[in-house]
């Protein structure tokens, strides 16, 4: 390659570094953008937190769903069989709710209500 040609070719080379360079540029500054977006994001996220719970609870009240709220352990007589043995799934559905459990196992020896705590079928039962 003699030197005129490569004379001729160096305006062709400098314009494609510059394209290059003028590409990694826009490519960075997306790169930063997204990130800026990003950051902001979180925070915009933070700060309507409270407000977007605060409409949520609004919204479901309004349409009649309300918060559920654990009332006091009830045992219904129809639990129970006639040796005062409570049913399986009324025992597994019980003792689903935390609140109920270590009452459950307060009340029931072996799954049979005991005969001191048989004065409280189909009553609330706030502690044993």
């Amino acid at each position: 390659m003699s030197y005129q040609k490569l004379a001729q070719q160096w305006p062709q080379v400098l314009s494609s570094a510059k394209n290059l360079a003028v590409a990694i540029a826009v490519i960075y500054g997306v790169y930063m953008a997204s990130k800026a977006y990003k950051k902001g994001d979180e925070a915009a996220n933070e700060i309507t937190k409270p407000a977007g719970d605060l409409l949520s609870d609004i919204t479901a009240w309004s349409n009649g769903n309300h918060r559920i709220e654990v009332t006091d352990l009830v045992i219904q007589p129809w639990y129970l069989d006639s040796d005062y043995r409570i049913s399986n799934d009324a025992w597994n559905a019980l003792n689903k709710i935390p609140t109920y459990t270590a009452l459950m196992q307060k009340l029931f020896d072996d799954r049979i209500l005991k005969p001191q705590y048989r004065q409280y079928i189909g009553k609330p039962i706030s502690g044993a």
